[in-house]
């Protein structure tokens, strides 16, 4: 058996905001955040 590996997926959409890139502490050159997919089998 192996393990998996997740990686967040941020998605940058119009609506969205800042405010979750220091609680998550994510690379700050991201804005307008709107949606962040921490465990999903959606590839990136």
């Amino acid at each position: 058996m192996y393990s998996l590996k997740f990686e967040p997926i941020l998605k940058q959409v119009l609506w969205g905001g800042d405010k979750i890139i220091p609680f998550k502490q994510l690379n700050d050159t991201l804005d307008r955040v709107g949606e962040s997919w921490e465990l999903s089998g959606v590839e990136n």
